[in-house]
């Protein structure tokens, strides 16, 4: 088993297990069916991504036409933060424009509409979605000539963190705003999950909060227990089937 699959593995049973122990909140009814419908999406985007984008990376690292902008540094940990800021940027930009653009929002809301979020929840996207992701980003890694293993430490990273903050996990408040300044943490992300469109158009970072705070859209609740979670008037329990569905399937507002 390769490295970030293991720490994903281990993040998975870590952060289910605080979620479990320490819930925020006490969902009455059993999530068990929303969980397994969640993974069976994650698993089956990891699939296509393993069909697809894995093979156009392979070409990228391959070719020696073009090394990428940062091969005229000579400092790794230098290479490495650029690196981090770059992909980590993009992604801040990438679900902005998921929530601001009409298509974008058909494929997105697939992830809003868990109303019971838990750590199955960083998996509830919709293939497309997925897919449409990582092109700009290949464009970028040619572009400056991100390597493997910055990739590799910034997905883990990155995967890690989408686990953290999608938990049920009832971090102590000061211990979570305070961590928030850097990383998104659950309460700063439940947020972003609210029915209220104020506060779901804010904290659009998936890792590093500094670009809510550059980009102003930075929003830590004051009240986080009160938050409703999801698509206001959608309660529907979704199969993994329904789903992949639902942006061709519901109307919007």
């Amino acid at each position: 088993m390769e490295f970030k699959s293991v720490v994903i593995f281990v993040s998975l049973i870590t952060f289910g297990t605080l979620e479990t122990i320490f819930p925020f909140f006490n969902y009455r009814q059993s999530i068990s069916r929303k969980f397994f419908a969640n993974l069976i999406l994650g698993l089956i985007n990891v699939l296509f991504l393993n069909l697809t984008i894995s093979l156009l990376l392979k070409s990228i690292w391959e070719q020696t036409s073009w090394l990428g902008f940062l091969n005229y540094i000579n400092l790794n940990w230098l290479k490495f933060t650029i690196s981090l800021l770059v992909l980590d940027g993009y992604m801040y930009l990438w679900h902005r424009l998921m929530h601001t653009s009409y298509l974008g929002w058909r494929l997105h809301l697939v992830h809003h509409t868990d109303n019971w979020m838990n750590i199955s929840t960083a998996y509830r996207f919709h293939i497309i979605e997925v897919i449409l992701s990582n092109f700009p980003k290949i464009g970028l890694i040619y572009l400056f000539g991100i390597t493997p293993s910055h990739l590799l430490a910034y997905e883990t990273l990155f995967a890690v963190c989408l686990l953290f903050h999608h938990s049920n996990w009832n971090l102590p408040v000061k211990i979570d705003k305070f961590l928030s300044y850097l990383l998104v943490t659950p309460n700063y992300h439940r947020a972003h999950h609210s029915q209220l469109i104020w506060e779901m158009q804010s904290n659009y970072a998936s890792l590093l909060t500094i670009w809510d705070l550059i980009f102003k859209t930075r929003y830590y609740p004051k009240f986080p227990q009160v938050i409703k979670l999801g698509i206001e008037g959608e309660n529907r329990n979704f199969t993994a089937i329904d789903l992949c569905k639902l942006p061709f399937s519901r109307k919007l507002k």
